[in-house]
């Protein structure tokens, strides 16, 4: 497997060659990936030719050259490089380049979800190439299926009495099991050259417009601060473009792929707060307890809850066995916030562009929210309230950070974000959110323009 710099030289050598259609210079390379010295480049590349991933081309400049002989192998989902996740089978295929591949066996390859093999040069959103097999040698990373149906990527030792499932990451504790089943040894790792060259040149403030996990991949790794949403609840309400009544774990199958590409693109230190309420008066459904489960699955850090009180009650009609203990029903005035954070409880910034006040942060650091909900619905079933975005966007991130909102539907998210000086990135699968979301944005950038 390639070390972090061999790969990130044939990563910045593939993406030069598909984006300029010849090679980059040795001197390009060296100011690319931070080396001191062309020798020193010379030197990884007659490493990288020699194991097949380039080849020389006679009698060119630029005579380095990516080998671009690809093979399709099965895509079968994601793998967990952090918390074990449940096993995914998602057959499609991806084309992968030959010399990525073993001489003999069977090969299929896994999208890579955490950040806890990066000292194997593996980084979350990563692809791994597995060769199927059911057994490795003490420190070889493999697939490693738990539990009967969590799987996760890991560097294998077997002790006296059990297995250690070890992380290539210091920070964080390896696993211990009596038994695992191998399903495969990782053989090599690389990156989507075309997705990463689209995601290297992406542009904040901007309306993606289409299916959620699609708009996704649009979106670089690492680049957002803030992710803030209100999923669907899927209780039936009328949104625009999507089925609101899917079966529940088919839900929830369908959200973790989301909180997968959440994860991917906050930076370390990243927040991400979900706002969602318990369903369901006679069925209680507790969609929040879901919702923690999954987070702690991905690894990401439970760090509190905010009670949004809505004062609702007067529009109460649903009593249960009214006067009787025999049946009653309580109704939830308020929904949940959850915050989780991505890797460290602290967020690098610049605390010149703090911009929340004294009085700002003491009211809101009391996490017993009281918020009326939004009147104005602009179309939408369920929008937020302006006031419960401008708390958390100001508590939570600086001036000029990235936020996110996956579910934007009609916009406060990114108007919110636009009013208090932050970058936004909306996504909403109806054309006609997307529409009123972006005449928002527009207006508040007209009022800012009258007030300054």
């Amino acid at each position: 497997m390639l070390n972090k710099r061999k790969k990130q030289i044939l990563d910045y050598v593939n993406r030069y060659k598909t984006k300029n259609g010849f090679s980059p210079s040795l001197e390009e390379i060296k100011k690319k990936v931070g080396l001191s010295s062309v020798s020193t480049v010379h030197h990884h590349l007659k490493d990288l030719e020699k194991l097949g991933y380039l080849e020389k081309q006679g009698g060119k400049v630029r005579s380095i050259e990516p080998k671009e002989i690809m093979v399709a192998i099965p895509l079968q989902g994601y793998i967990a490089a952090g918390q074990p996740i449940e096993a995914v089978n998602e057959y499609e295929t991806i084309n992968v380049p030959k010399s990525l591949l073993s001489r003999s066996g069977e090969h299929y390859a896994l999208k890579v979800a955490g950040d806890s093999m990066i000292k194997e040069g593996i980084f979350d959103g990563d692809t791994v190439v597995i060769r199927k097999q059911s057994t490795v040698e003490n420190g070889e990373t493999a697939v490693a299926l738990i539990n009967d149906n969590e799987v996760t990527l890991k560097k294998i030792y077997r002790e006296r009495n059990r297995i250690r499932l070890q992380p290539a990451n210091p920070n964080l504790k390896p696993f211990y099991f009596k038994e695992v089943i191998i399903q495969g040894k990782v053989i090599s790792t690389f990156r989507n050259l075309e997705e990463q060259e689209r995601k290297d040149n992406f542009k904040f403030n901007q309306f993606l417009c289409g299916d959620v996990l699609e708009m996704f991949k649009k979106i670089p790794d690492n680049s957002i601060h803030f992710a803030v949403t209100s999923p669907p609840y899927n209780v039936g309400k009328d949104y625009d473009n999507h089925n609101d009544k899917m079966s529940h774990q088919e839900y929830l199958d369908w959200l973790y792929k989301v909180w997968i590409e959440t994860k991917r693109v906050l930076v370390d230190g990243g927040r991400f707060a979900i706002n969602i309420a318990p369903t369901g008066i006679r069925d209680f459904v507790p969609i929040h307890h879901d919702y923690i489960e999954q987070m702690k699955k991905l690894g990401m850090k439970f760090r509190t809850e905010v009670l949004w009180y809505k004062q609702t009650m007067l529009k109460r009609t649903a009593w249960g066995s009214f006067k009787s203990p025999a049946n009653p029903h309580i109704v939830p005035s308020w929904e949940y916030v959850l915050i989780f954070t991505k890797g460290d409880n602290r967020l690098d910034g610049d605390q010149r562009m703090a911009d929340i006040t004294k009085e700002e942060f003491m009211k809101f650091s009391d996490g017993f929210w009281k918020i009326q909900p939004e009147t104005q619905r602009k179309g939408h079933p369920a929008p937020f309230p302006e006031d419960l975005i401008y708390r958390l966007v100001k508590f939570y991130s600086y001036k000029e950070n990235n936020i996110l909102d996956m579910f934007g539907g009609t916009g406060t998210v990114a108007t919110i974000a636009k009013r208090t000086g932050r970058n936004f990135v909306h996504i909403d699968i109806s054309p006609q959110y997307c529409k009123v979301a972006k005449d928002r944005v527009d207006n508040e950038g007209r009022q800012k323009k009258l007030l300054a």
